[in-house]
Formats: structure tokens, sequence, C-alpha cells
């Protein structure tokens, strides 16, 4: 069957589901469950390591929970050291700090514990232990050698860091990534009860951004059916969970959910990547010093809708995902109960749900939709983009219209 999509006169792209193939990658191994943590050492034993060091954040040591994982490491005779001085969102600078401090070490295994900082951080770490240079000599060319063993534990239900191959940092006040199958984890370890301590707000950031990856991964060329099984059902797990999750922290029946949700997303997000929602995000996050998945997520709904000519049958079928009756509707009118009911998620998690009310003045749109098209134009989002469509988002954004 020819599945036929047309954004604008004399320019149809073609799909043939018989021809097209795809790959699909993610960790080597994951281990997910309550308690799983009280393995991290025994999967460091496996990979040979016996100098482990474990990358964190102040925040996760201040927590108690890094002191657990430190426990559990040292309980299989394994002698740790710590590096934890790092930004909440990784830039270059930080990142290359943490690069010196493991060049000084000696070390065997990295293992990353905590949000998505913490372990593209980690990431970058395992990789340059083994490649000479500074890190910015690898946005041109590929990494030379394998990296360290690495083992990433989340302790946010969001980011799916511990699932991709990815690695996000700011460079002079932009968003870049690395992005390279070395990256990719020897194991992750995902332990729903490392996220029990999240406080709301953060609760709210990370699994508004786990949503993001989700939807995303269906609104690209580069979805393939095993990606959009995978993101419809982070979506039902996400918009079932994440209010219980958001109201009553020490829910643990939440908590699973929403750390096997953030995980299936990020293997969703690793094979078909993310688009419009991120890059309206990345243009936000540093101007206006807002939460990665807070920025994001003021996108979502819009974006959705922008691609609704093209995304349809799919959104419909996240209505049904999220269990909307749309029985006697036509395919259209299912597909946007879906965004409405998005949206109104987003207000009841208190994440804004336009750019006035974050603060942007309206004369920057502009410069906002040039530098999206510029730096993250997202060439394969399933609608094209142009200057007039995307600062026409914008212009819906800011105002809050899903008129």
């Amino acid at each position: 069957m020819l599945i036929k999509m047309t954004e604008s006169p004399g320019k149809t792209t073609v799909y043939d589901p018989l021809t097209e193939t795809f790959s699909f990658r993610t960790a080597k191994r994951i281990l997910f469950g309550l308690n799983t943590c009280q393995d991290i050492g025994k999967e460091i034993k496996v990979l040979g390591g016996k100098r482990p060091l474990i990358v964190s954040d102040k925040g996760i040591l201040s927590s108690g929970v890094l002191d657990g994982v430190i426990d559990h490491v040292e309980g299989e005779g394994l002698n740790v050291e710590i590096f934890n001085d790092l930004t909440t969102e990784p830039t270059i600078e930080s990142m290359q700090e943490a690069i010196k401090f493991v060049r000084r070490i000696e070390c065997d295994v990295i293992v990353g514990v905590g949000g998505g900082s913490s372990m593209d951080t980690a990431k970058i770490v395992a990789i340059m232990k083994t490649n000479h240079g500074q890190l910015s000599d690898y946005f041109q060319k590929p990494f030379e050698n394998t990296r360290l063993p690495l083992v990433l534990v989340p302790t946010t239900a969001g980011t799916g860091s511990e699932v991709t191959g990815d690695a996000v940092l700011f460079v002079n006040g932009k968003k870049r990534w690395l992005a390279d199958s070395k990256l990719l984890p020897d194991a992750a370890v995902v332990d729903p009860l490392l996220s029990v301590t999240m406080p709301p707000r953060i609760t709210a950031s990370t699994g508004s951004d786990a949503l993001c990856h989700a939807v995303e991964a269906m609104m690209t060329t580069r979805s393939n059916p095993l990606s959009d099984t995978l993101a419809l059902k982070a979506i039902e797990l996400i918009t079932q969970n994440i209010e219980r999750a958001y109201n009553m922290g020490k829910d643990v029946m939440a908590r699973y959910n929403m750390m096997l949700a953030a995980t299936i997303a990020g293997i969703a997000s690793e094979n078909a990547s993310c688009t419009l929602p991120h890059s309206v995000g990345y243009t936000l996050a540093f101007r206006y010093k807002l939460p990665h998945g807070i920025s994001c997520a003021i996108a979502l709904p819009y974006a959705m809708k922008f691609n609704l000519p093209l995304f349809e049958e799919k959104c419909l079928s996240i209505s049904s995902k999220m269990g909307l009756k749309t029985e006697g509707l036509t395919r259209r009118e299912g597909a946007l109960k879906a965004i409405k009911a998005i949206k109104s998620l987003m207000v009841r998690l208190d994440v804004p749900s336009s750019l006035k009310e974050i603060g942007v003045p309206e004369n920057q749109l502009k410069e906002l939709a040039e530098e999206f098209l510029t730096e993250y134009p997202r060439p394969y989002n399933i609608r094209e983009v142009n200057r007039k469509n995307i600062l026409d988002l914008y212009e819906e954004i800011w105002k809050g219209d899903m008129n």
C-alpha cells in the first residue's frame, strides 16, 4: 500500500512500506524493576570493572539517593570514585571539566546516576577517556576509539537518556548534541524507587519531556512500526499516571509506570528522533531559564496541530490510548480530542500554555523562528517547515490559540 503525504501543490512524498527498511537500537541490556539499584555493583563486575567512576550531581548527593548506590557498589568490593561537579544543564565547559577529571584518575567503568545531565555527562566521560583531544573536535568527526564500559541509572522519569546514543549540551547558549552508537550504554539499570523523591515541579518537567519524546517519535519520517508501538504505550502510561505521580509523589505504582514510560519513550525517540517541540524548546530554554521538559512541552499540542494534516490517523490512535471517546466523530475531530486533552493535561501540571505566559515579547517571535530554522530545522518532520509556517506556529504558541 502506498501512503501519500502532500504538504503543498506539486510536492508529494510517497512512502511504500513494502520497500522501506528500518533499523532499531537501544542499550545492550536493560534491567528494570523495584530495587534493581541493588544490582549496580554486579553489573559493573559483569563488565570487568574494579574501579568505577560514578558521575552524578550535588542534588542527587543531597537527596541521599547516591549514598545508597555507593553502598551497593562498595558492597561488591569495588573501589569507587565520585564526580558530582555538574551544572543543571550540561555545557561544553562543564563536560570538559568532567573530562579533565576522568583523565587524571584510574577507572575502568563509568556509572551515570541522575537525570539527563548526569547520564549525558557520563556518556561523554566514558568516550573521552579513550579518545584524545577536545570534545569540540568530535562535532565534526566520529569518535575513533570505543568507550569505557558504561552503566546508566536514571533517577528521573523523563529524558530516557539511559537507552539512547545521544548527549545534549549547551555550546555558547545553543543546544548541540552528539549522536553516536558508541554512546549507547552497556547496561541501563532502571529502578522506579529512585524517582520517588522527585518534587512535583521536576516530576511535571521530566514527565512532560517523556511525553514529548513519545508523541514526537510519531511525527517524523523516521518512525516505524516498532517505534510507533512503543510510543503509543508510553503515551498511554504517561497520561494515565503523571498526575498521580505529580500529586502523590510516594505512589510507587505511578512512579513505576512513569519510569517505564520514560524508558520506552526514550527507545522510541532513539529510533525515530525528536522534532518540532524540542526545536521550539531549544530556542526558549537558555533565554528564559526554563527546565528542558517545560520548554518543549509548551509547544507540544501546537506542534501536533501543525502536523495534523499528515498526522490524523496516528493522532486518532493517541486519542484511543488516552481513553478518549471518539465514536461518531470524524477522524480529524477524534484526533483533535487528543491534542486538546494533552494541552489540558499540561495546564493541570502547571506547565505554561503560551509563550506570552513565560514573558516572550511578541516582537521576538521572528528572531525565535529564524533560530529554529537556522539551528534546529528538523527536516524529518512529517510536514515541511518554512519561514512562514514556522513563524505562524510561534504566533499560535505565543497567543495560546488552539482554534
